[in-house]
């Protein structure tokens, strides 16, 4: 059964205050789910965020725990928490956790390398529906990185981590071997894009996705109000919404995105915007 958001938030609270003593964490949580912990740990702890860490074992990664450290073991002078992916503030925390590696154990996320026969091509749909196919809740399985078409990198929580390395020996019909690794933690997770260059009227939600998804204005518009459409995580029917460089767009049934800067404009004032879509 999938846990509902207030169960997520209760969970977090509890571990916020077992957290005057130990270091503490949630299992993985989704981009949207570490965005719905943040503003309400936020909204109800204030300056105790700071010792709140978001961590999938590597810089880059969108799934991941939520760390909460004690006083004594919380990093001084840390980027502000900024939303939903954090990047600032995770590269910093690696950085910490590269110089400290006593937290760093006390932190229950490892890495395990998955490599096939090198015979079949392997993509994160493989090897994500391979563990799956074991049992395992999705909470404890963090991002997958693909470094090859007979490789992956599994970030997962350190309890599943013997299950794994004995018992993920498929995928699909190739034969895999998987072993646990010690990562550096300022490892940055591959990503593939492709450039998708778009010229809008203006960073208006509803003409971004008619641009993106070679609709009509008012098929665009009709998508957005029908909540197919995600921003940074979050469910938005706001038609007139304005985008920014580094935003996320999610369309249902398209794929996702990062928004760009805008480039340039056109003869009749229309702006050029760099879209990177997730491949």
């Amino acid at each position: 059964m999938k846990k509902s958001e207030s169960m997520i938030v209760s969970r977090a609270m509890e571990l916020w205050r077992a957290s005057e003593y130990e270091i503490a964490s949630t299992d993985f949580l989704s981009p949207a789910e570490k965005l719905e912990i943040y503003n309400e740990l936020n909204a109800r702890i204030g300056s105790g965020m700071s010792r709140c860490f978001f961590w999938g074992g590597c810089r880059g990664a969108e799934r991941g725990v939520t760390v909460f450290l004690p006083e004594w073991a919380a990093p001084e002078d840390m980027p502000a928490h900024r939303m939903p992916l954090d990047e600032a503030r995770t590269d910093a925390f690696a950085a910490y956790l590269t110089e400290h590696p006593e937290i760093r154990i006390e932190i229950p996320v490892t890495a395990l390398s998955v490599k096939g026969s090198g015979f079949r091509e392997l993509g994160h749909r493989d090897f994500m529906g391979g563990i799956l196919s074991l049992g395992v809740d999705r909470s404890v399985i963090g991002d997958i990185a693909v470094l090859s078409p007979s490789e992956a990198i599994v970030f997962a929580a350190k309890r599943i981590a013997p299950f794994l390395s004995s018992e993920l020996t498929k995928i699909g019909r190739d034969a895999v071997r998987t072993e646990e690794i010690l990562l550096a933690p300022d490892f940055v997770l591959p990503r593939r894009y492709e450039e998708i260059p778009i010229v809008v009227s203006s960073p208006r939600l509803d003409g971004v996705v008619k641009a993106l998804c070679g609709k009509s204005r008012e098929t665009a518009a009709e998508m957005v109000r029908a909540g197919l459409c995600e921003l940074n995580y979050a469910v938005t029917t706001d038609v007139s919404k304005e985008l920014g460089a580094g935003d996320i767009l999610s369309v249902r049934g398209w794929g996702k995105c990062v928004i760009g800067e805008v480039t340039g404009s056109t003869k009749s004032g229309r702006l050029r915007m760099a879209c990177r879509k997730y491949v």
